[in-house]
């Protein structure tokens, strides 16, 4: 059974609730530079500007902890729930492969 999450929040909300500002003296600027990257692209991270990629998972990894493949479940998640808020399904229909196959 796969558990699935109401409304996950963006990465960069969960990084900003959880590392930023539960702490008065860290900021985004200090993770930025931890991580080795520009502070605005570390900002479009936090504002859910941009998405979180692979090579930015790998940094969170070493730099936040947890793993990189746990980072990028997080955006996942993410991405397909608000897929599943855009996209339209009600006039689609499973394919019956089987019944394909008969009719070759």
């Amino acid at each position: 059974m796969v558990y699935q999450q109401h409304n996950p929040p963006h990465v960069g909300e969960l990084i900003y609730r959880t590392y930023i500002e539960p702490f008065d003296n860290v900021s985004a600027n200090k993770v930025a530079e931890a991580l080795g990257v520009a502070a605005s692209t570390f900002n479009r991270l936090l504002n859910g500007k941009s998405d979180l990629s692979p090579e930015m998972a790998v940094k969170l990894s070493a730099v936040l902890g947890g793993s990189a493949e746990s980072w990028l479940r997080l955006q996942e998640s993410y991405d397909l729930w608000q897929a599943r808020q855009r996209v339209d399904i009600r006039a689609l229909h499973r394919m019956d492969f089987d019944e394909l196959a008969e009719a070759v």
